[in-house]
């Protein structure tokens, strides 16, 4: 079974998409900031990031790049922030939120099986 670690602020958008991976039959760890990621992010083995742009202290970037620099890790991003319009150098695909499901699916399909290049997805 696949882990993802999810990391949101927003605790609604966090619980969402944890029960939609849990239902795609993924295990998923949930961080509301970046010190529970990194504890999830050390603790167990995980397959995937997603992570929030707008973190408290610290950018979904910088988590990212820290992560990358730990474990070769894919990593999706997730923004509300539509001045963020190219793909952080640290993160491997960013899509807009809202994010629909079937593409956040696909994307996190692509990321895990590594079949294609890093891409950035717009509505």
């Amino acid at each position: 079974m696949r882990t993802i670690l999810v990391i949101d602020d927003h605790f609604v958008t966090l619980e969402t998409i944890c029960m939609i991976l849990k239902k795609e039959g993924y295990k998923t760890c949930a961080a509301r900031n970046a010190q529970e990621a990194q504890e999830h992010f050390f603790g167990n083995e995980v397959d995937l990031v997603i992570v929030d742009h707008g973190l408290p202290g610290i950018t979904g970037s910088e988590l990212a790049k820290r992560f990358k620099e730990i474990r070769n890790v894919s990593v999706l991003m997730l923004s509300g922030n539509t001045d963020l319009l190219e793909k952080p150098a640290s993160v491997d695909a960013l899509l807009p939120k809202p994010v629909s499901v079937p593409i956040l699916l696909a994307e996190i399909t692509r990321l895990i099986s590594g079949t294609a290049d890093a891409a950035v997805a717009q509505d």
